[in-house]
């Protein structure tokens, strides 16, 4: 029995605390309310939004919420808080392993230690966000690292699978669709169109929406995910995607915060279109710079998750999960490269300091309210493209340096 504890106390523990946060994660369970509301609307074939309000997701995540129908909600919010918790661990592990796998000096001793404490300590507030939230976040960005990591070990079809389900199931990750044309790994993109066709049509297989001209993916991206990218959205009711909102954490939300509503060059739209094209081309220097750097998997992983954050019309806290492997890879860029080790720390410490000691527990809730309407949180997402950039430029430099 001794042995049995020595030998797993870490997972043990993690039971503990899991158990522990249980009660909040079900006192208030809005996604176990929302997300099983889109499922029956597909048994009864019925519109996604009209039959459940608010339910603005793809329709594969409404047939994958199928199961949760039938349940009561106590074992909806059992399963659902077993189902993140696994998803989580699940995603440190591959973080951790696409970081080993291109810092092998890191593998284990020490710095194994001091890179998993940096990742939880750092990522720990939007974990808890993601269960707070009953947000199906972190499922998503457990698919793109499904999908990173076949592109590491060099499967294309583990590869495919992965960023095509992301993208089946929050539109966002189809930016890893021209990166992969970037780096031309052209069958690869190939098969995510042919994978992300099958996954996005599937419900439309089994259900068909009454007294709708079109199948359930082709409404959604016609009503929804075109409504994003519209001066106005489709309905005449306002979406929360074009209004200041603080929870939006987006360069979208950050933009209608402090952009005035007017007409000419200066408008909220053409704010946001010169944003945009700004953000836009600097990531794409910085992927065109970082595939000679000997950590361009991460590093570009890194810049399209924070883009999928930056462009995405809403980005929320739980949404932020995804920062777990730019931190993750940024942290062991830091402890195995000590040329870098003050650029780096202070980049990881200031992004801290946006994201995480601007909440509400932490500063009150008054103050936390005033640094989210600044899009403290886009600041310190944005504030780690200073570190990739540093990166990126100091091999491009070293290169040239060479004969």
């Amino acid at each position: 029995m001794v042995e049995f504890l020595r030998r797993y106390k870490t997972v043990l523990l993690l039971v503990v605390i899991a158990a522990a946060y249980y009660p909040r994660f079900a006192h208030q369970p809005d996604g176990m309310t929302l997300y099983p509301l889109g499922a029956a609307a597909l048994l009864h074939g019925q519109v996604l939004e009209a039959a459940a309000p608010g339910f603005a997701y793809p329709p594969l995540f409404a047939l994958m919420a199928i199961p949760f129908v039938p349940m009561p909600m106590w074992l909806r919010n059992v399963v659902w808080y077993a189902v993140l918790v696994g998803a989580t661990w699940l995603s440190y592990r591959l973080c951790e392993r696409l970081t080993v796998g291109s810092f092998p000096e890191l593998s284990q001793g020490r710095r194994l230690v001091w890179l998993r404490v940096l990742a939880v300590v750092l990522s720990l507030k939007f974990v808890l966000a993601v269960l707070e939230n009953q947000a199906y976040d972190v499922i998503v960005f457990l698919c793109v690292l499904g999908g990173l990591w076949g592109m590491q070990a060099g499967r294309n079809m583990r590869a495919a699978a992965g960023f095509a389900l992301a993208a089946a199931l929050k539109a966002t990750p189809l930016l890893f669709l021209p990166y992969l044309l970037l780096r031309r790994r052209v069958k690869l993109f190939l098969l995510c169109v042919v994978f992300y066709a099958g996954f996005s049509f599937l419900p439309d297989v089994f259900f068909t929406p009454q007294g709708a001209p079109h199948g359930y993916f082709v409404t959604w991206v016609r009503d929804l995910a075109m409504g994003s990218v519209r001066n106005k959205p489709v309905e005449a009711q306002t979406r929360h995607w074009e209004q200041a909102n603080l929870l939006n954490q987006s360069l979208r939300g950050m933009v209608y915060e402090f952009a005035h509503e007017t007409s000419g060059a200066m408008s909220r739209r053409n704010v946001l279109v010169a944003v945009y094209l700004g953000f836009g081309l600097i990531v794409f220097v910085l992927l065109l710079r970082s595939a000679r750097t000997p950590h361009a998997l991460l590093l570009d992983g890194s810049l399209v998750l924070i883009s999928m954050l930056m462009l995405s019309p809403q980005s929320s806290k739980s949404g932020f999960i995804a920062l777990m492997l730019p931190y993750m890879a940024l942290s062991a860029c830091v402890l195995a490269e000590p040329r870098g080790r003050w650029i780096g720390g202070g980049v990881l410490a200031a992004s801290f300091a946006l994201t995480t000691l601007t909440s509400k527990g932490v500063i009150g809730k008054r103050l936390a309210e005033i640094c989210l309407t600044s899009g403290c949180v886009t600041l310190g997402t944005l504030v780690l493209l200073v570190f990739i950039g540093y990166l990126v430029l100091r091999h491009a430099r070293r290169d040239q340096a060479v004969p």
